[in-house]
């Protein structure tokens, strides 16, 4: 069974086009597409390994399956809901993905955008060439556990 996912991201929520001094709801448009140039778009088809027992004996019995967005364009998946204890096992990935890019800066204004732009472009630029959007680590368990015969696409 594969799942498809796609997904856009915001790396700057707080940055925010000026409004310009007419009537209505009127944004200046260059600011808008300076913003928007910056939104990342991903998707990908991610094979999945057969659900451990304790989720159910099959996907037609699985309560849930959830989606763990990372930083730097990682997600995994998990079965049924976190069990006990199993939490700080999420934090460490959450971390260990961290490590893999650069983080960006904090941009409110066009001001910020132009003392940070060839940082962002580079830190876009980055964020595009790395090929994997399922944890490394968490692929090489799946084929150690001979659960998913997995290449490298994208």
């Amino acid at each position: 069974m594969t799942m498809h996912i796609s997904w856009k991201l915001l790396p700057y929520p707080g940055w925010q086009a000026r409004g310009l001094n007419l009537p209505g709801m009127n944004l200046d448009h260059n600011e808008v597409n300076i913003i928007k140039q910056y939104d990342e778009y991903y998707s990908t088809d991610i094979p999945l390994p057969p659900p451990p027992p304790s989720a159910g004996d099959d996907f037609g019995e699985v309560a849930n399956i959830t989606v763990h967005f990372l930083p730097c364009n990682q997600i995994f998946i998990t079965y049924g809901t976190i069990e006990e204890g199993q939490q700080r096992e999420y934090w460490k990935q959450f971390a260990e993905s961290q490590k893999l890019c650069t983080p960006r800066p904090s941009i409110k204004s066009m001001a910020d955008y132009r003392k940070n732009k060839a940082k962002m472009d580079a830190i876009k630029a980055e964020r595009e060439k790395i090929p994997q959007i399922i944890l490394p680590r968490y692929i090489k368990q799946l084929e150690a556990e001979g659960k998913l015969p997995v290449s490298s696409q994208k």
